[in-house]
């Protein structure tokens, strides 16, 4: 332990080191990011978000490795193979991305230390594939209890932040631990590293300097940035998509049943001082349009029954479609005189006849049943009851009216 304390305080520049270790930090959490969406996805999407992961990951491994290199004060002049540094990088992203392949779905524990495992194995190789890309007029000495002791650490960290996001459910204790899993192996095999001056080794022309090296990995870093950001703003995108999909009806845009059935609740749960009312709608004769012109022509109707709906109760009131030609509507305050208004402005915008490409304007008219909370009811499917009810009681007296239940 001596040792690797020894060699970050005195043979690095510490100012390289803390960046090493902050892009080690972000790209780790990064990665677990990424790999949490893949269990939110399913078929090629979710290999898709599972390649992702590898590429985020070996790349931070990647590029916490070199840059820990540029902080390492040698005393002969360092440059780096071209192609041992490229293969150092498909390394670290095909052998984690191995890894995160085995844990992928519900597995038994073991199976998930054994994937953390070979992603340890991953950062372990790339270390010493990066260390064999180092040209230097000299030879590398090994100290072999600290050569082993640095990927006996970055094993079990690994294992153990695999563990912890698949059994603990935890991210951020993963991201810590891999983090924790990349630097100490890093620095623990450096410690082991010593550098022998060697006159009769020649380094190549055909060499990767300093300020090359920077670069690539401001490149690299840079492009795993970008991918969890990419990757962020998609799945929130989606899940806006799909919450959009799954609360509102797909025909007239309106909020659908379950959607209005929550804010029922809501209000409910809220305790609403002042109450609610619940309008339950229906279009009178429109089956008589179904049946004559086709659904074609009834989703037609329907989409310009909703925006009536939509128009008639204003900023003043919700409406959601319930089903069929069936809808709801939520109003705040359960005063009998509000209500009335709304429902005369709803009978209102039916008045005029609805104009159909391919057919004749048609008259249709509606039916309103209304409840009030809390008089008719203390929760949703009493109320719902309710408002149900009345709107029977309109429909068997002729509809084309209001009836409060």
């Amino acid at each position: 332990m001596y040792r690797v304390l020894e060699c970050i305080r005195y043979e690095h520049d510490y100012r390289l080191v803390l960046l090493a270790v902050a892009i080690c930090a972000l790209t780790s959490w990064m990665a677990w990011y990424l790999y949490a969406l893949s269990s939110k996805s399913s078929g090629l999407s979710r290999w898709a978000w599972i390649l992702q992961t590898a590429v985020a990951t070996g790349s931070g491994i990647w590029a916490t490795h070199f840059i820990a290199m540029l902080a390492f004060k040698s005393a002969l002049p360092t440059t780096y193979e071209p192609l041992l540094t490229l293969t150092s990088l498909l390394i670290a992203i095909c052998v984690s991305g191995a890894g995160f392949c085995i844990a992928e779905g519900n597995r038994p524990t073991w199976i998930y230390v054994l994937a953390g495992t070979v992603v340890g194995v991953g950062i372990a190789t790339m270390h010493y594939a990066g260390m064999q890309a180092m040209s230097v007029s000299g030879h590398i000495r090994w100290n072999e209890v600290l050569v082993i002791a640095s990927i006996a650490a970055g094993i079990i960290l690994t294992a153990a932040a695999m563990w912890c996001f698949k059994v603990r459910n935890s991210k951020l204790l993963a991201a810590s631990l891999f983090t924790a899993a990349v630097c100490t192996l890093h620095f623990t095999a450096m410690a082991a590293a010593t550098v022998e001056y060697d006159p009769t080794i020649i380094v190549s022309s055909v060499q990767i300097d300093n300020s090359l090296l920077a670069m690539a990995i401001a490149g690299v870093t840079l492009l795993v940035l970008l991918s969890g950001l990419t990757a962020a703003l998609i799945n929130q995108d989606t899940a806006s998509v799909l919450r959009r999909l799954a609360e509102h009806d797909h025909l007239t845009g309106l909020p659908n049943r379950g959607f209005i059935r929550r804010m029922i609740d809501g209000s409910i749960a809220a305790g609403s001082k002042s109450g609610f009312a619940l309008f339950f709608v229906d279009l009178d004769r429109f089956k008589n349009i179904n049946d004559q012109h086709g659904h074609i022509v009834g989703d037609q109707v329907l989409r310009q029954a909703a925006e009536r709906l939509r128009n008639a109760v204003c900023k003043t009131a919700m409406v959601a479609r319930a089903g069929g030609d069936e809808f709801i509507i939520l109003q705040a305050g359960s005063e009998p005189s509000s209500a009335k208004r709304l429902a005369e402005g709803i009978l209102s915008a039916f008045a005029q006849p609805f104009e159909t490409s391919g057919a004749h304007a048609e008259m249709l008219g509606v039916s309103v049943g209304v409840a009030f909370y809390p008089r008719d009811g203390r929760d949703g499917e009493s109320l719902l009851r309710a408002a149900d009810a009345a709107l029977y009681r309109v429909k068997r007296a002729g509809g084309g009216a209001i009836i409060a239940a």
